[in-house]
């Protein structure tokens, strides 16, 4: 696959993730490209300055250097993870992680899902305590005084983090929507 085409799928996941959002849609569409692809060099211009600054492309290490806790909790339900600002601490849920890798016979594979979760919530925790929330960069004017933020922004930005980070030949998205899918569908083993 060429590079033009990875990065046009990149563009139409994260249009994807964002067309959730009604403020998203009212940007007019040349505009929303060129908004994806700034925000998507933003993650990966943060990944080149976490791994360099720290060493390593290891979440795990970096978490560490950054004093995050990483640890695993039931009862995530739908969810794979979430950062808790606070305790500045990953949680991975053990059901879901479990759920995701049950079919999973190639072990290594395990161990680089549980990576990108971690890189991913990373993310978070940096733009939290070391880079702002990424979707505040880009205010939106609406109608007459109102303005707004498109908080998928955020996302898309982890997703990109994420990829570069992790050095991953496909978008996160992928993942994202894999999930989506095995959590939503009717099918039953």
């Amino acid at each position: 696959m060429t590079n033009a085409i990875k990065e046009r799928n990149r563009i139409s996941l994260a249009a994807l993730e964002l067309a959730r959002d009604k403020n998203f849609l009212k940007i007019p569409s040349e505009e929303r490209i060129r908004l994806i692809s700034d925000v998507l060099s933003i993650g990966e211009e943060i990944a080149d300055w976490a791994s360099a600054e720290f060493g390593t492309t290891d979440p795990r290490k970096l978490a560490e250097f950054l004093g995050v806790k990483i640890f695993g909790e039931d009862k995530g339900n739908l969810k794979k993870s979430e950062y808790r600002k606070k305790q500045k601490e990953i949680v991975v849920f053990h059901d879901t992680l479990r759920r995701l890798t049950s079919e999973i016979t190639v072990p290594d594979l395990s161990e680089r899902i549980l990576r990108f979760i971690i890189a991913h919530e990373l993310f978070h925790h940096l733009e939290e305590h070391k880079i702002g929330y990424i979707y505040k960069r880009f205010k939106f004017r609406g109608k007459l005084w109102f303005s707004y933020y498109i908080k998928g922004l955020s996302e898309v930005a982890a997703q990109a983090f994420t990829q570069k980070l992790l050095g991953l030949e496909f978008s996160p998205h992928v993942f994202a929507y894999l999930t989506y899918i095995l959590f939503t569908s009717d099918f039953k083993n």
